[in-house]
């Protein structure tokens, strides 16, 4: 027997930590929620939460500028990059530690990581 269900929402908890990021045309605000993300569209008064998760509460979130790749780190360092479009997980890595902070730069080939003392700074 086949069961077409699909996850669209997470029902019954709130934001705990981590930051939330509007997309450029500013119609929808993503907010990590535990361990995964939930994306309010504020246009047409909806949210959905996207189907992955990351291991433990995310602690940061990045988009790139042009609205096509997504990264959430969780509190221990593990990170996901998603395909924001298509809504697909494309590679899981390990920084190994809490990153402090996250951001693409203004063409959003390279995105900068804070961990600890040291900046690292990763091609996509």
């Amino acid at each position: 027997m086949q069961l077409g269900y699909k996850f669209s929402n997470l029902i019954g908890t709130v934001y705990k930590q981590g930051n939330i990021l509007f997309t450029n045309d500013g119609n929808q605000l993503l907010s990590p929620v535990g361990n995964r993300i939930t994306i309010f569209d504020l246009v047409k008064n909806t949210s959905e939460t996207l189907p992955f998760q990351n291991g433990k509460n995310i602690s940061i979130l990045a988009l790139s500028p042009d609205n096509k790749i997504l990264i959430s780190v969780d509190e221990s360092g593990r990170a996901l990059l998603v395909n924001f479009y298509k809504r697909v997980v494309l590679s899981r890595f390990n920084f190994k530690q809490n990153i402090s902070c996250l951001k693409f730069s203004p063409c959003g080939k390279y995105f900068a990581i804070g961990k600890g003392r040291k900046l690292e700074i990763w091609k996509t």
